[in-house]
């Protein structure tokens, strides 16, 4: 018999095909082959199969799978085919010769190529890695793993690609370059991150004549790892870019014939750059046969004319380490048997790897990030690697959820052992380590974590304790009572949140253009009976949701805009920022509108309603049943069964299209009995197949009056970029900040008093109302000082900054040690990148509205940009650990010194928070402080070169500031700087104007 695994599965017995039946047996079949002639064991079998949550029938499908195959060899094998699948402890053994796997002729192929690849036979290494490649039919067992992983299928697919690589290496060797570009281009497809067949490709396209999409190619590679991964691609590729902007000759050797004794060394830019999967590592190509003199080696593409640049990775080390705000939730557990003993240490191991899976299902809702600390102790970090505006909130409620999990899970099944859980949660800064090998965080520490940790040896079991600064953050969500003898921390003893009480509501100012664009569209959809949709986007805290219920609430209370004479029907639905009811949010939340019941309701009274609605506004449909089936699915509900002998026993699932259906049917007929006003908020958040629904929705209507109202934040067109482009009947209202004169009107309202001339939180706040009342309670606006920037204002930005591209998020950081104010070459001088990359992180920036452009940049021929929000900056910086800083403040002085135009202010500055940084570090500064006074003397005599006496003087202010006393420099300082004022002084009027204007302000 033979088996063919390089495809779809294949069994043949002489000339005829196998036929095995059952896609159980054909998987097992699969998994055996690809161990022929090892032992699998039964457990293997079923975690490769059915992964480690399949029912314990899974081992009696084993077996009745090992006995259908021994059946069907039974019945196909000759007498001289050599086929048995033995039961060998602790599982199966299929033994077969190697000659009857596809896969062993492979290997042989693969063998026999790359050694006449080695030894320089590139036209036999191209033959042999062909006819490797020609067995293979499509992937690996295609027709019984599909969508299953497993280990062995990836290392085959690795080892395929590896062949590609080493064949494309040859057939470039040959001078196939113009043959390769296709299939190279159709193989970078499916697999982009792949630096050999990236640098294949340029060479191929270099070779071709088609320089500038070489180039291109690169940029492209470097996108897709950037955008993934975060890493810049490898030094090889990166040499080989070099290679092609400079010409290199190296890049143009080419065989001139077919044998071995015509053979040229490759150039090193065809060798492997990175290891891209488990293969095994091609052997290194030798130098020709002695038959032939070796040429002379080619040069490396590193070598071209010009300064050589330092290999920089995507993330440097600096970038690994970050300061954050975040929630901590700390778990902690103990067993106890009724009769008081601790149990085995094997049932507790058995109770932690249950309890570990309970706390992942349970945190994973509310976005936490789970690590196990020691023991029966776990850690789950809230705010890494993504913050959000509502971390506190998650923390706590993740804490309630864990302590309704836990408590009843036992240690055994029918033992009385019962776990003690403990909890405590903690709000601060924390610091986080990265890796470049994943996005999430390898390492968490930081005060926040140690003050939990205590308190959990302290907390009484089934307790929550909190940190002052957490229950602070919830508010009056939940109830918090101090704990005596315990300062700074607070017992939460509900897990309900209370409804907060209504805060009085500032005034609703400069929105009458956008109430009037959704006036208008209700009347059109009322009085036409045409459905509109408006979208009402903004940045976060601008107002939407309050713009849209200043709407609806007049719609309530005003006078009937239908022409019926009748008020229109309002609903109202959000999208939770987390712990979704269901994954049709906020759709579900209009069909409760419609029901009449709030989130949560129990099923058996939710269904009669929902059957009740239905038989009201679809009297005569046919399919009545079905309608409640779905939109029972849309709220989450098990599904009712369509009959009594309805497959699934009344829960089998319903197709997504038939929800939706269902959901379009019920808002349609609700409309045609009375205008409807849809209402929903935060869309930015809802799944993509929601989104879609919902931005054709008013097309698939009918002529009824429906307006849809949906409030997002300008995430939603990031994430659909041609949101209601082309679509009828649909408009976009864009609230923009307030005005200085609502501004400060504003202010005054919330802080019920007048404002003082000297504060101003319109400049921090730059019309954003919710930033501008959280300043104005704030009391600590004054622009002059450094601002004690409100926590919901931090927390808004730190949200809003982790939603950037890994690259946009790095020059951003840069752009914030450079100052409020930042110019395009100091962020690339900081960063280390290119001119347009940082270019277009800029730009990108200006567009999310973080930066803003000035119109003439006060360096000629520099773009120049200012921070729109003063916190972003601070939230940034706050994020960098002091040693980064330094190096990045030195950095951004030495740019500076570099400017034709001397600008001693912003070099004294950078010097002196570098200094700073490094005596709160513990560092000597002495060496740091004889470079500020040194770069300042330079400028100045830079400044005195070009006829700018009065700047020349300024920088040796500075100098003088930061040269110490018993420094021999010092006393030429002086001179020097009394000889460029007496100068300034001769000159008359204008000069004792320069004179004057010689302070430190540069």
């Amino acid at each position: 018999m033979r088996f063919n695994v390089l495809g779809s599965l294949e069994v043949f017995s002489g000339d005829k095909q196998v036929v095995i039946r059952g896609m159980q047996q054909r998987a097992l079949l699969g998994v055996l082959l690809l161990r022929a002639n090892s032992v699998v064991s039964t457990s293997e079998i079923i975690t490769t199969l059915w992964g480690n949550d399949r029912p314990s029938t899974a081992r009696k499908m084993v077996q009745n799978s090992v006995a259908g195959l021994r059946q069907a060899f039974r019945g196909a094998a000759s007498a001289d085919e050599r086929v048995a699948l033995e039961t060998m402890m602790p599982g199966y053994v299929l033994r077969i010769e190697p000659e009857q796997l596809d896969l062993t002729r492979f290997h042989e192929l693969v063998t026999l190529g790359r050694a006449r690849l080695a030894a320089g036979d590139w036209a036999a290494a191209s033959r042999r890695l062909r006819e490797a490649l020609a067995l293979w039919r499509g992937p690996a067992l295609a027709d019984v793993a599909d969508g299953v992983t497993w280990p062995e299928l990836a290392v085959l697919r690795g080892t395929r690609l590896a062949v590609y690589e080493d064949c494309f290496q040859a057939e470039l060797a040959l001078g196939r370059d113009g043959e390769l570009v296709d299939e190279l281009e159709t193989l970078l497809e499916t697999e982009p991150t792949r630096e050999r067949l990236v640098a294949q490709l340029m060479v191929a396209l270099y070779n071709c004549g088609r320089q500038p999409e070489a180039l291109a190619r690169y940029r492209r590679a470097r996108d897709v790892l950037a955008h993934r991964f975060g890493l810049e691609p490898g030094r090889g590729l990166q040499r080989l870019q070099q290679a092609i902007l400079s010409h290199d000759p190296a890049l143009a050797l080419q065989l001139v014939g077919t044998g071995p004794a015509t053979a040229v060394t490759p150039p090193r830019a065809l060798a492997p750059t990175r290891a891209a999967a488990p293969a095994p590592a091609p052997v290194p190509v030798q130098p020709p046969p002695p038959a032939q003199p070796p040429p002379p080696p080619a040069p490396r593409p590193a070598a071209a004319p010009g300064p050589a640049k330092p290999a920089r990775p995507y993330r440097a080390s600096w970038e690994r380490v970050e300061c954050r705000q975040a929630s901590v939730v700390m778990v902690r557990t103990r067993w106890t048997t009724p009769d008081g003993h601790a149990p085995s240490s094997g049932r507790i191991d058995h109770a932690v790897k249950e309890l570990t899976g309970a706390v992942q299902e349970e945190a994973a809702p509310y976005g936490g990030l789970v690590r196990r600390a020691f023991g029966s102790v776990w850690v789950i970090v809230f705010g890494a690697p993504r913050a959000h505006e509502d971390d506190p909130e998650r923390a706590v409620r993740a804490a309630f959820a864990l302590r309704r999990r836990l408590t009843p899970l036992t240690a055994g099944p029918g033992d009385g052992e019962r776990p003690a859980v403990h909890l405590a949660v903690g709000t601060g800064e924390i610091v986080v380590t990265y890796d470049d090998s994943a996005p999430e965080p390898v390492e968490v520490t930081g005060e926040v974590l140690d003050s939990c940790h205590q308190w959990l040896l302290q907390v009484p079991a089934g307790q929550i304790w909190a940190c002052e600064a957490t229950a602070a953050a919830v508010g009056p969500l939940f109830d918090a009572a101090r704990v005596a003898g315990v300062p700074g921390v607070r017992r939460l003893s509900t897990g309900r949140p209370h409804a907060a009480p209504p805060a009085a509501r500032p005034p609703f100012l400069e929105r009458t253009r956008e109430l009037e664009m959704l006036r208008g569209a209700y009347q059109d959809a009322a009085l036409r009976r045409l459905p509109h949709l408006v979208t009402v986007l903004g940045e976060p805290g601008i107002g939407k949701t309050r713009l849209i219920e200043e709407f609806t609430e007049t719609l309530r209370t005003g006078e009937p805009q239908d022409g019926t004479g009748g008020v229109p029907r309002v609903l109202h639905a959000a999208t939770p920022a987390f712990d979704a009811h269901t994954p049709y949010e906020p759709l579900a939340g209009l069909i409760r509108g419609c029901v009449g019941v709030r989130p949560g309701a129990a099923g058996a009274l939710v269904l009669p309603a929902l059957t009740e609605m239905v038989a009201r506004l679809l009297p005569d449909a046919p399919d009545a049943d079905r309608v409640v089936a779905a939109l029972a699915a849309c709220l989450g509900l098990p599904t009712p069964a369509t009959s009594p002998e309805g497959p699934g026993g009344g829960h089998e699932a319903v197709p997504r299209e038939e929800v939706l259906d269902a959901v379009r049917r019920v808002l349609e007929e609700t409309a045609a009995e009375r205008p409807l006003v849809a209402v929903l908020d935060d869309f930015h958040r809802a799944a993509d197949f929601v989104r879609s629904f919902v931005e054709d929705l008013t097309v698939r209507l009918g002529p009824v009056g429906l307006l849809l109202v949906v409030g997002a934040r300008s995430e939603l067109l990031r994430a659909s970029p041609g949101w209601g482009c082309a679509k009828r009947r649909s408009a976009l209202v864009t609230v923009a900040p307030l005005s200085g004169l609502a501004t400060h009107a504003l202010i005054e309202a919330t802080a019920g008093r007048r404002q003082d001339p000297a504060d101003d939180p319109g400049a921090l706040a730059d019309g954003n109302p919710l930033f501008v009342q959280e300043y104005a309670r704030a009391g600590t606006a004054d622009v002059r000082r450094r601002p004690a920037h409100p926590p919901a204002v931090r927390a808004v930005t730190a949200a809003q900054l982790d939603t950037l591209d890994a690259t946009a998020k790095s020059v951003l950081r840069d752009a914030a040690v450079v100052g409020e104010t930042l110019w395009r070459s100091a962020v690339a001088a900081v960063s280390l990148r290119e001119s347009e990359e940082v270019s277009g992180a800029l730009e990108y920036l200006e567009m999310r509205d973080l930066l803003r452009r000035v119109h003439r940049s006060s360096i000629p021929g520099d773009l120049e940009y200012t921070f729109r929000y003063p916190v972003t900056r601070d939230v940034v910086l706050g994020q960098l650990p002091g040693r980064v800083l330094l190096e990045r403040h030195l950095r951004v002085a030495n740019w500076a010194s570099l400017l034709d135009s001397v600008r001693p202010d912003l070099l004294a500055h950078h010097h002196d928070r570098a200094i700073t940084l490094a005596e709160a570090d513990g560092a000597p500064v002495e060496a740091l402080d004889r470079q500020a006074w040194e770069a300042l003397v330079a400028a100045s005599a830079r400044a005195a070169a070009a006829g700018d006496d009065a700047r020349a003087a300024r920088c040796l202010d500075y100098a003088l500031d930061r040269c110490p006393p018993g420094e021999p420099e010092r006393v030429w300082l002086l001179t020097h700087r009394g000889r460029i004022l007496d100068s300034l002084a001769e000159r008359g009027p204008r000069g004792g104007a320069a004179l004057r204007t010689a302070g430190r302000t540069g």
